[in-house]
């Protein structure tokens, strides 16, 4: 079950920053939990950031990291984000990103996907 105070949250927080909200979205290629999409320029593409909630608690699995990062580039978003509740949490998915880096490959993890917790999304606009 997704956390819906979380999710408010961080659709409020990008409305504050000026970005068109979505939740729930899928365009094929699995759900979304929130996008936040702002073109701030006639001749420059749309920018579009994908977030996804992890479970509750410590350890984040690797699959669902994989799986969100590839919902991420098929739906065509900039950035995946995963937003985390504690610090576990957070160390859990900056760890996997970093090891999943280092197999190498075409994508720069490192550069697409990112952790924050939901007091550093939070913080942003305080």
């Amino acid at each position: 079950m997704k956390d819906t105070e979380l999710i408010n949250e961080c659709k409020a927080t990008g409305r504050a920053l000026n970005y068109e909200v979505q939740s729930a979205v899928d365009i094929g290629a699995g759900e979304i939990d929130v996008i936040w999409t702002r073109k701030d320029h006639a001749n420059l593409p749309t920018f579009k950031l994908g977030f996804f909630f992890c479970p509750t608690g410590g350890e984040i699995p690797t699959d669902f990291l994989t799986q969100s990062v590839a919902k991420a580039l098929l739906s065509v978003c900039d950035k995946a984000i995963f937003l985390v509740h504690d610090d576990a949490s957070l160390k859990s998915v900056k760890g996997k990103i970093h090891a999943l880096d280092s197999i190498g490959g075409v994508l720069q993890l490192k550069k697409y996907a990112h952790a924050i917790t939901s007091d550093e999304l939070l913080g942003g606009i305080r």
